[in-house]
């Protein structure tokens, strides 16, 4: 009924506490009052409380000068939410599977062969995957494809053969070297032997995976 729409809008502008999945993890953003419009108008409003009461103080860490401050969400707290005021964003924290779809790729002696796979992965920082890449998922994906096509296309169909663990291992460090600073941890790197067939399935017989260490 347009009633119940209507109060459940009116109540979406009242403050209120947001609470935090164990599943889940983000960000709370909170304007500066002397930095952002319209709050430099009211500079008698104080509203550093809504970081942290102390977040004046003088041994306070910086903010380099940014025009909001930003607050971790963790899994399993909650947090003051004020509309118009605050926004938040939340993520899956929970280990996720980013399928690398089958790519036909040019080996250095110009065979022409079928590889894919699949990268296995969690979120161990949900504030930098939500802010420092565009679409972390799909980023991965791409940044995956990309790495298996340049080493491939620098390999004869014979070394790749005889050296498919070198080819899982460089993957996999090759994909946590670039995915530095995107808040993932990558698990494991899942692997369709290299190969003319014409029909490959993906994680199903003949396929192989490498996992080591971690990275974030």
């Amino acid at each position: 009924m347009w009633i119940l729409s209507l109060i459940e809008q009116i109540t979406g502008f009242i403050p209120r506490p947001t609470i935090i999945r164990e599943d889940e993890g983000g960000f709370r953003q909170v304007p500066k009052p002397w930095k952002s419009w319209p709050w430099h108008h009211w500079p008698w409003i104080r509203w550093s409380w809504i970081k942290k009461p102390w977040a004046m103080w003088p041994w306070a860490p910086k903010d380099e000068g940014k025009s909001t401050w930003l607050t971790e969400m963790k899994p399993g707290e909650w947090y003051w939410l004020i509309p118009w005021i605050m926004e938040n964003e939340v993520s899956k924290i929970t280990t996720q599977v980013v399928d690398l779809r089958i790519q036909s790729v040019w080996t250095l002696d110009g065979h022409d062969i079928a590889i894919g796979g699949a990268i296995r992965y969690y979120i161990a920082k949900a504030m930098d995957a939500l802010l420092k890449v565009q679409d972390y998922d799909d980023s991965l994906r791409t940044l995956g494809l990309g790495v298996i096509f340049e080493f491939v296309r620098k390999h004869t169909l014979d070394e790749l053969r005889s050296g498919i663990e070198d080819l899982k291992a460089d993957i996999l460090e090759q994909v946590r070297k670039q995915s530095t600073g995107w808040g993932l941890k990558i698990q494991q790197v899942l692997l369709t032997d290299a190969g003319k067939a014409r029909n490959i399935r993906l994680l199903g017989n003949g396929s192989s995976a490498v996992s080591q260490g971690s990275n974030v």
